[in-house]
């Protein structure tokens, strides 16, 4: 029921629900009627006949209503919560039908139909007024359905039932419930970066800073209780002597793991063995492992390697856990600029989420280096970027660098951006000036005028042009307007204090 747009949380067990004569939720009770819920005598509400509402009572039920849901192929847009109970509700395109639909749906799932009684939740579990279709009008907010979608009679044919094959002793047919047991909801572990339930992979330069983010966010993890300290495993072989003290020296008081190759007959050949079997076992659940960096545990470039660790990882996070690969990225950028990768694809197929982590040139106070993260696969509710800040001065002491990091609201980093963008182009900008002031101002005389003087592409020049044209001098240089014959007469801006 992943598809759902609208849910709303009902009042725990304890909370009656509203019926008949409630006169303290007014505000629930219209929006009820508004969908053609009327009071029943006996307390509740009769459903409308146009309306149809599946209904399940409690959590073990939820392989039958997902079965039903899948038959119909169109997903709920409303779905409400009462206590365990879960409610699904539908337009029906013929009313008429709905006693075949009754007789479709397997066990466990309870349809309310026309005239059948039904208990709603009250005002409180409302959590704004835009959480439910509040007017009659609104109803086309909530999905239609064909009855023939879900009527068995109109099933496909089964072909003769086969009892064995290879596959067969391998099925997990009948452990829905148990396999809902194993899996955990997908929660912030590292801000909004990376979370339980996944494995995701950072990717970034050497000294970018991945290793002091990464750390100063696992201690905001551990102090508000995101994850447990005794179960985080940081893996750390990229340090030499003094990096791992000083690493440990902050991750200690947390009690949080840290392994170091060599050390306690950790053997970095064995890594992806013991995640297997931490899965296996059923070892992974609320574990989270940080691998600094996973190039030193499995070859990147080879497929096979690439291919046998991320399945070890994906072992942890399927039995409840999370894995964060730590990686580089090459020395040659994407065409466009963009950090790439190093490495097969992969370890990156096995990932839930993954981050490329660039440094932003310019921004942030004296002395700081700003970060970008981008998120470039996504499966879950992962930011699609983010910004951090540190201070890189040299003689900064590692506890102080880490002390410094900060989060960097995404609009100042546009900013950083744009101020780093006009530094690079500082040069051809006051060339392009210089030429519309001496009166090379039309937009094809300007371009190629440029490109001579600053020894760039006459398509360089152009697109320098329409980049700094504009009205607002913060960010533009020029302006233009269209004379006769609709060409562009550009004008300089008075420069921005």
């Amino acid at each position: 029921m992943n598809d759902i747009e609208h849910t709303v949380q009902a009042p725990t067990p304890t909370d009656s629900p509203l019926v008949a004569g409630d006169n303290d939720n007014p505000a629930a009770a219209d929006r009820w009627s508004a969908l053609g819920f009327t009071p029943a005598d006996g307390g509740g509400y009769l459903t409308p006949a146009d309306l149809i509402v599946f209904e399940i009572s409690d959590a073990a039920a939820r392989p039958a209503i997902v079965q039903t849901l899948m038959h119909m192929g169109e997903p709920p847009r409303l779905n409400v919560k009462i206590g365990a109970a879960e409610q699904t509700f539908f337009r029906l395109a013929d009313p008429e039908l709905a006693a075949t639909l009754k007789r479709s749906v397997p066990a466990g799932v309870y349809v309310r139909t026309g005239g059948d009684t039904i208990q709603l939740p009250d005002t409180a579990a409302w959590a704004t007024p835009t959480s439910f279709p509040a007017t009659a009008a609104d109803l086309s907010a909530i999905t239609a359905v064909e009855v023939s979608r879900i009527a068995k009679a109109d099933l496909p044919t089964a072909q003769p039932l086969i009892e064995r094959t290879p596959l067969t002793a391998m099925s997990l047919r009948g452990l829905s419930a148990e396999f809902r047991a194993r899996a955990v909801e997908a929660k912030p572990l590292l801000a909004d970066l990376c979370f339980s339930g996944q494995v995701t992979t950072w990717y970034a330069a050497p000294n970018t800073g991945k290793t002091l983010i990464t750390l100063n966010l696992l201690v905001d993890a551990v102090r508000e209780g995101r994850v447990t300290g005794g179960n985080v495993y940081y893996i750390n072989a990229d340090d030499g002597s003094d990096g791992i003290a000083t690493k440990m020296e902050i991750l200690d008081p947390l009690e949080v793991h840290t392994l170091v190759p060599g050390f306690r007959e950790f053997n970095p050949i064995e890594l992806a063995g013991k995640l297997t079997k931490m899965g296996v076992r059923e070892q992974s659940r609320g574990v989270f492992v940080i691998i600094d960096t996973t190039k030193k545990f499995a070859s990147l470039m080879d497929k096979r390697e690439a291919t046998a660790f991320g399945t070890a990882c994906r072992q942890v996070a399927m039995n409840g856990g999370a894995v964060l690969n730590l990686a580089h990225t090459t020395k040659n950028p994407n065409a466009d600029g963009t950090p790439r990768y190093s490495g097969t694809t992969d370890l990156l197929e096995d990932a839930d989420a993954a981050y490329t982590i660039a440094k932003v040139d310019s921004g942030g106070e004296a002395g700081e280096r700003v970060v970008e993260f981008k998120c470039f696969k996504q499966r879950g509710p992962n930011a699609e970027t983010a910004a951090y800040a540190y201070d890189a001065a040299p003689d900064t002491s590692y506890l102080d660098r880490f002390a410094s990091v900060r989060r960097v609201d995404l609009e100042a980093l546009d900013q950083f951006k744009r101020v780093e963008a006009q530094r690079a182009d500082a040069e051809v900008i006051e060339i392009v000036r210089k030429c519309i002031a001496e009166g090379h101002n039309s937009k094809i005389l300007l371009g190629k005028e440029a490109a001579k003087r600053a020894g760039v592409s006459v398509r360089q020049a152009y697109l320098l042009v329409e980049r700094y044209t504009g009205t607002d001098p913060a960010q533009h240089r020029w302006s233009f307007s269209v004379g006769g014959h609709g060409i562009h007469r550009f004008e300089l801006l008075p420069l921005a204090a």
